[in-house]
This record gives C-alpha cells, structure tokens and sequence, in this order.
C-alpha cells in the first residue's frame, strides 16, 4: 500500500510538472496525434449537419455500393495518399471504398461521409493543400445528397 501511494505520488508530482509546460490550445486533430501549425484551419465540429440541411432526409442510405466515378477521381486525386488502409500521415481512417464512408466518426452517430462534407467545405482537407473549386464542389454536391452510390456501375 504504501509503494502504491508512493508511486501516484511521484506521478502527480510529474504531471504537475508537464502541465505547466504546455502551452498548446487542445483541438480535435491536437487530441489524435499530432497538431497543426499556426494558420491551418480548425478542425470543424464533429457536430456539422452537412448533408442534412434542407436537403433530403438520409436516414435510409444504403450501407453498401460504389463511389460515383467522379466522387472516386477527387477522393484518388486529393485523399487517398493518406486515408488509405491502413491509414498514413495521423490520418484517422480509410476512404478507400465506398462501405468505409459509411461507418461512424469515432462515438459518434456522424458517418463519415459527413466528416468528409465538413473538413472539406471548411478547408481543413486535405490539409496543408488546397482542392480545386470544381473537385470540392463534386464532394460537397455529393455529401448533400446523403452521399450515395453510384446508380449504375460505379468506381472503386
């Protein structure tokens, strides 16, 4: 007992420690692994209701399909290079098939084709570059029509 009060002793006494030498403004991207520079944008909310506001109801998405090809070209072009499988770079998770999309941010009950609606109409991915207006649009128009598969042959 008495090595046990000993030892979260000394823990506190380094954390008390550490904690003054921290100096960083805790965000979510902070939290995951490793923070970004001065002048990047902010990680958006895991709150953002893209693809939901005033547009239709995507409760019933399907669970499985293909990326409309050119939903597919933006995400090769500007995402995969990290969100892979498994993923690179501190990036969360795979965008690789259209299923991945589909699965829940973390806790959360905001799939991740919401997240992507969200980072990218802010600006924050693909980070550390900039999407061309027409590629953003693409993800952005189909984000707001609940990001669903191809209707016919898609890609992947």
């Amino acid at each position: 007992m008495l090595f046990r009060r000993i030892s979260l002793a000394t823990l506190a006494a380094i954390v008390g420690l550490l904690l003054p030498g921290c100096t960083a403004e805790l965000e979510e991207g902070c939290l995951a692994g490793e923070c970004y520079p001065p002048g990047m944008p902010t990680v958006p909310s895991n709150s953002s209701s893209s693809g939901t506001s005033g547009g239709p109801s995507c409760d019933t998405t399907p669970a499985t399909g293909d990326f409309p090809c050119e939903v597919f070209t933006v995400l090769q072009n500007h995402c995969h290079s990290c969100h892979q499988s498994p993923p690179v770079s501190n990036a969360p998770y795979s965008l690789l098939t259209y299923e991945d999309t589909r699965v829940l941010v973390g806790a959360t009950n905001i799939p991740r084709w919401k997240r992507v609606g969200a980072v990218v109409e802010t600006g924050f991915m693909p980070l550390g570059k900039t999407m061309p207006d027409a590629d953003k649009q693409i993800l952005l128009d189909w984000v707001s029509s609940c990001a669903l598969p191809a209707e016919d042959m898609g890609c992947e």
